[in-house]
């Protein structure tokens, strides 16, 4: 342990301590002194203890000076407080003014004791220490500071260059950009398909404007884009998937998190164009709570623009209700297909009542969405369509046998009145 001198309060601490049946051992745990060094000082303070606390102008030990410690790198947060008014771990974070927004407590120490006082004879002293820890980890504050500083140097405006009046013949555009997986490195020369983080964000932005182009001729009063299913690669700053497994990655989380981020930022700007928009997350595997971080930003971005709303409740399965069209969103990777009537009529049977055209729409299953491409069943009236994938492939998915032979996206049309109206296709363009 470091040497450091004995201070008042530390010679107080001690003789209550031992006074009271502790042991060296304990006493040298709970002062972070090596147990030789308690055991000398002890036995000097019992020496001269009585002519101490005679006397009228002693040096005994008081409690005159606080002492406080606060000791932090870039995870961590030890602090540790002996006073007679710093009594709870809440008084201790409001006096070493940590933010509670980004760090949390890990784990707390509280006791007490009797010291001798000048001025009382008698006082009582608290020892709180706290250890706290990042609620994410640096990376990901870092990340997320370079996204906060775009926001507020950001206020986005509606462009109404190709708004449209929309009275009757009313569509919404539902555009479904699944399984992008930003962040994901693929290597031609190995898997016969090149995918990187700049590539991702190039076809994703020119996916969006294509599928936009594709339906200039219709009434849409309302677009659809749901966020999430697997948009991320990765979900933390060790670049693995929610369950651990290790990823081919592109780039630091950070450089992820924010390229991502932009692109969906960028490509809704592009529908506000036409009309507005209604976001809804839907979690995937690979990315539950870094896709929850991006709706979260998404919605501070947009935060005085009425034309868009976002769904960003923790449900795993969404339900979208727009005229007599019924649409459930899931990833599609926990629930048997099968089930998914019955669990649609189960969730929402008012809505189900209520609609005459039912759909899900899932992704995850990239070989079987991409082998027979647009796969559809449908179940008891219900529609289940597992949607097509702009990623490439990875090594892994190579080796075993998953390729792809199509890599798009697609835009669905629901008119309000009749149903499903089309869909259309947008394929990977790099350029």
């Amino acid at each position: 342990m470091q040497r450091r001198n004995w201070t008042n309060e530390d010679e107080a601490l001690l003789l209550n301590l031992r006074n009271d049946g502790y042991t060296y051992g304990e006493i040298s745990e709970i002062m972070d002194r090596s147990e030789s060094s308690i055991s000398n000082k002890f036995q000097y303070m019992r020496s001269t203890a009585k002519d101490n606390l005679d006397s009228e102008d002693s040096d005994a030990p008081t409690v005159s000076h606080e002492k406080f410690e606060h000791v932090e790198d870039d995870d961590n947060i030890n602090i540790r407080s002996v006073s007679e008014r710093i009594r709870t771990v809440e008084q201790a974070i409001e006096h070493a003014a940590i933010n509670t927004t980004v760090w949390m407590v890990d784990k707390v120490n509280i006791n007490s004791w009797e010291a001798p006082s000048k001025e009382d004879g008698v006082t009582k002293l608290w020892q709180v220490k706290v250890w706290l820890k990042r609620r994410a980890s640096k990376p990901i504050t870092d990340g997320l500071d370079i996204l906060y500083k775009r926001i507020l140097a950001h206020k986005p405006e509606v462009p109404k260059r190709n708004r449209k009046s929309i009275t009757d013949d009313k569509h919404m555009l539902e555009i479904s950009l699944f399984d992008s997986h930003f962040g994901k490195l693929a290597w031609g020369p190995e898997t016969n398909s090149e995918y990187n983080i700049e590539i991702a964000e190039n076809i994703y932005n020119n996916a969006v404007t294509d599928l936009l182009d594709r339906v200039s001729g219709y009434n849409v009063e309302k677009i659809l884009f749901p966020v999430g299913n697997d948009f991320f690669h990765v979900n933390n700053w060790i670049l693995t998937t929610a369950k651990g497994t290790v990823q081919d990655h592109d780039g630091r989380f950070q450089k992820i998190f924010e390229i991502g981020s932009m692109a969906i930022i960028k490509s809704i700007d592009k529908c506000l164009s036409l009309a507005p928009v209604e976001i809804v997350w839907v979690p995937g595997n690979h990315d539950p709570e870094t896709s929850w971080y991006l709706v979260r930003f998404i919605d501070a971005w947009y935060r005085n623009i009425n034309d868009v709303a976002i769904d960003k409740s923790p449900q795993f399965r969404k339900y979208v209700k727009y005229g007599t069209n019924l649409i459930g969103f899931t990833h599609g990777n926990e629930e048997p297909h099968r089930d998914l009537p019955a669990i649609m009529a189960a969730e929402v049977p008012n809505m189900w009542a209520d609609a005459q055209c039912r759909t899900w729409h899932l992704g995850h299953t990239h070989k079987k969405s991409k082998m027979v491409h647009n796969i559809e069943d449908t179940y008891g009236g219900v529609t289940v369509s597992v949607l097509p994938s702009l990623s490439g492939t990875d090594s892994w998915h190579y080796k075993k046998g998953y390729v792809k032979s199509n890599r798009a996206a697609e835009a669905y049309l629901w008119h309000h009145d009749d149903g499903y109206a089309g869909h259309f296709s947008a394929n990977a363009r790099f350029s």
